[in-house]
């Protein structure tokens, strides 16, 4: 028998004994998997990529899936509105994420189904989150992400409310951005320019929205919900849009707008409106010299904050559900936010990652990123009703009514007021 024969056969028997003795082949650990859901496109799809990679790397054991979710039509939805729709669609056919970001309000229907485990019940836990951990979070994102006392979901990208400016049209009118909302409309009639009856260019472009909306609504104490009864159309509401309707029609400053951040970029508008989240985008694209801005204030200040939550869903195994926690704690990191937050702009959601030197370092850089962190010591948390949703679409359109002149801000309010307390009656997931 030649020589490869003899060695062929002798690893055969190697390999017989080895089945023989342990009763099964000898192969790596398959890996837990975990698909991870979420609505990050473009410079932020590739950030959140690199953080996925990152957390693949140092936990060998398991593999987290990124799944991009987008808007198939834009014009008809962002993609967080695909990504709601998703989850929704794919709960319906027993098919949901491991992992999702997820909105406040949309938590609230989603424990209401109990499709969602609570994050608490894993801290302190043997492999679970270090209570340190939860202790660190930025207090209002910890209240955002919390329900009826217990914590649910933590926090990812957030980022809150800020007014952007164009420095070069600011000083060659002389104005300094406004303190206050009635300093804003003076502002505004400063920036704004005209040829002959044509505006050429506007103190501020906007997008009508319920966002637009909360900004002088918080200013001046008022709300969304009241309990579980809809208010914004309350005296502070009316006057809140009839101040963004005369700024349009009557002084003619703003422009209401589908594209007021290209307005802005293009010089067409010397102030727009946004989160912190486009400190990024603007670095990497703005050819100006702009800056950022707290927004004005009214007889208080009050900002509202944005941004998405991580969640783990129910259907998991011990074992998937233990690799979910060990993920979306690596996510909410002080080292994974302190980078998240330096590429995109989003603010960190730990206090550790702001006061670390790699942040502090950035701000003493980059003056424009305080502004988010100077903003959070007012930041309001949003409705936690399941219906906010659906009422965020509703306000949307009462803007649109009265700034299109089809009803009076008093008209547009009422109506809306009732559709919004007809879905919150009628829609699971009450405010808590």
């Amino acid at each position: 028998m030649k020589k490869k024969a003899v060695l062929f056969i002798l690893i055969i028997q190697f390999l017989i004994g080895i089945i023989v003795f342990y009763g099964s082949p000898v192969y790596a650990a398959e890996k837990v998997e975990i698909k991870f859901w979420h609505a990050m496109t473009r410079h932020r799809g590739k950030v959140l990529d690199e953080l996925v990679n990152r957390f693949n790397k140092t936990h060998t054991d398991i593999k987290v899936i990124p799944v991009q979710i987008k808007s198939r039509d834009p014009r008809m939805g962002n993609n967080y509105h695909a990504l709601y729709k998703k989850i929704l669609e794919n709960l319906a056919r027993k098919t949901p994420p491991d992992v999702s970001q997820v909105y406040e309000n949309w938590v609230c229907q989603l424990i209401d189904i109990g499709v969602i485990v609570p994050i608490g019940d894993s801290v302190g836990k043997p492999d679970g989150i270090p209570q340190s951990e939860i202790n660190d979070l930025v207090p209002v994102f910890r209240e955002a992400n919390s329900y009826d006392g217990k914590l649910w979901t933590l926090p990812f990208n957030k980022s809150i409310y800020v007014l952007y400016y164009n420095k070069d049209i600011f000083k060659s009118v002389g104005v300094q951005p406004p303190k206050t909302w009635g300093d804003f409309k003076k502002v505004a009639k400063k920036l704004t320019k005209r040829q002959g009856q044509k505006t050429t260019r506007y103190g501020i472009a906007f997008r009508p929205s319920v966002d637009l909306f909360s900004h002088y609504l918080y200013a001046y104490g008022g709300n969304f919900i009241s309990g579980n009864k809809a208010v914004f159309n309350s005296p502070i509401g009316i006057k809140n849009l009839q101040f963004w309707v005369d700024m349009v029609h009557k002084d003619r400053t703003a422009l209401a707008s589908f594209n007021d951040r290209r307005d802005f970029v293009s010089g067409k508008s010397a102030m727009y409106i946004d989160t912190t989240s486009r400190i990024g985008t603007f670095k990497r694209k703005a050819n100006f010299n702009w800056g950022v801005a707290l927004l004005p204030k009214g007889t208080t200040r009050q900002y509202a904050f944005a941004g998405t939550n991580l969640a783990i869903f129910s259907h998991l195994s011990p074992e998937k559900k233990k690799a979910a926690v060990k993920f979306v704690n690596f996510m909410s990191s002080k080292e994974s936010t302190i980078y998240w937050a330096l590429k995109t702009g989003y603010l960190p959601v730990k206090k550790s990652a702001i006061n670390s030197p790699q942040y502090r370092e950035q701000l003493k850089k980059d003056p424009r990123y305080r502004v988010g962190v100077e903003a959070l010591k007012y930041a309001k948390v949003q409705p936690k009703v399941a219906a906010w949703e659906m009422i965020r679409g509703i306000v949307d359109d009462a803007m649109f009514e009265a700034i299109s002149l089809r009803n009076t801000p008093q008209e547009a309010l009422g109506r809306a007021v009732k559709l919004a307390n007809h879905l919150i009656r009628n829609i699971s997931g009450m405010a808590r």
